[in-house]
């Protein structure tokens, strides 16, 4: 299991098309992905799930992922975030 924290803060409010972009690339993977937040987990490959947590105002969330590829799908997501906070 890896847990980093992370700070989606500036991509928030999230829009449809970054909900979209992250559930997508949650879903190639074979491991579960999660954000915590405040006691409240949500799964990451869920689109309706992203757009509808309440992510704090100051943007911390803890990114979890659990499985064989988790090495992988943690880089792959820190990819991807890392392009859409440069937009």
């Amino acid at each position: 299991m890896i847990r980093q924290p992370i700070n989606l803060k500036p991509i928030l409010p999230m829009k449809r098309q970054t909900a979209a972009e992250i559930a997508t690339l949650a879903s190639r993977y074979d491991c579960t992905f999660t954000l915590e937040s405040r006691n409240v987990i949500l799964n990451a490959k869920s689109m309706l799930g992203l757009l509808s947590m309440t992510i704090p105002d100051d943007g911390e969330l803890t990114l979890t992922a659990d499985g064989s590829d988790e090495d992988a799908a943690i880089a792959a997501m820190n990819d991807l975030l890392r392009r859409l906070m440069a937009q």
